[in-house]
């Protein structure tokens, strides 16, 4: 497969069992070196998730950002993949699309991923055909950003359609967070505070100046830039799976990470999630997390 950067080389991989010494479980690390990058996998039965395995993961995740937050000063940015919004999930999409904030851009797991727009000669053939035909086929991945910070509700509404990606980096310096005058007296004075999300309008209006958007677009984009579909495109987000860690080298992962510190994703290819960091500070961020997790009994049940 095409993978995200040009010609990402095959490196040797040494076999050997990393991480000997912890327990990551029900995380299954990487079974082979990959150099300056900590991979790991979590298995699931299918998606959408089973209702157990989205509570266990969605506790997980909120666990993990709050302690990133805290010790590291990372924020929890959710993406969701416009493919994967399913009829099902229609409804809750729409309603929540219309109280939050999101910005439009692409999700890339090969160069070949921005298909060109159907000509005519080719939308009369597909209807000629007889045959059933998914719009969606003739589209981008295109990937919502979430702008408004609701990641709690964000997951309970789209975790495990298999189309959700997270990434912890650190907020942009030049960002300052505006100190807002409104007391929870004038917010109750005032029906605006309950109709709409003012915070989260003020928050996808900065995210807009956000380094992200440009950063990514550099990183992620440089061969579409002649493309018509450039300049509309918020930004560029990589969609990656287990395969793409192994096959890029060690200097084509260290890009990716310039981007974000911690990156997780819901990968159909690997049946499951992938999490991936550099900084080896987060080994024990993993492993408090799960501890904590194991202390209160929230077991993981690995689909057999």
């Amino acid at each position: 497969m095409d993978s995200i950067d040009v010609s990402l080389p095959k490196t040797g991989l040494k076999r050997q069992r990393l991480y000997e010494d912890k327990d990551f479980s029900p995380w299954v690390p990487a079974q082979s070196e990959l150099e300056g990058t900590r991979l790991f996998w979590i298995p699931v039965s299918a998606f959408p998730l089973s209702h157990r395995e989205k509570v266990w993961i969605t506790e997980f995740l909120r666990r993990m950002g709050e302690v990133l937050s805290r010790d590291f000063g990372l924020r929890t940015e959710i993406f969701l993949q416009y493919k994967q919004i399913t009829p099902e999930m229609g409804d809750s999409f729409r309603k929540y699309a219309q109280k939050c904030m999101k910005l439009l851009g692409l999700g890339r797991s090969s160069k070949n991923d921005l298909p060109s727009f159907p000509t005519q000669d080719q939308v009369k053939e597909a209807v000629d055909s007889g045959k059933p035909f998914d719009f969606r086929d003739w589209l981008g991945n295109y990937t919502i950003w979430f702008t408004s910070k609701q990641p709690e509700e964000q997951r309970e509404l789209f975790l495990g359609c298999g189309g959700m990606t997270t990434i912890f980096l650190p907020p942009d310096p030049k960002l300052k967070p505006l100190r807002l005058p409104f007391t929870p007296k004038l917010r109750a004075s005032f029906p605006v505070f309950q109709r709409t999300d003012v915070d989260g309008i003020i928050t996808g209006t900065l995210a807009m100046q956000d380094a992200f958007l440009e950063k990514s677009k550099k990183l992620f984009g440089e061969d579409l830039v002649e493309t018509p579909e450039y300049p509309g495109l918020a930004f560029i987000l990589p969609l990656l799976d287990a395969n793409h860690f192994f096959l890029a080298n060690a200097e084509t992962r260290s890009q990716w990470f310039e981007l974000f510190d911690v990156y997780v994703n819901e990968s159909r290819k690997d049946k499951g999630l992938v999490l991936a960091f550099q900084k080896e500070e987060y080994d024990q961020v993993m492993l408090d997390v799960l501890e904590s997790m194991e202390r209160d009994g929230l077991k993981y049940e690995v689909p057999a």
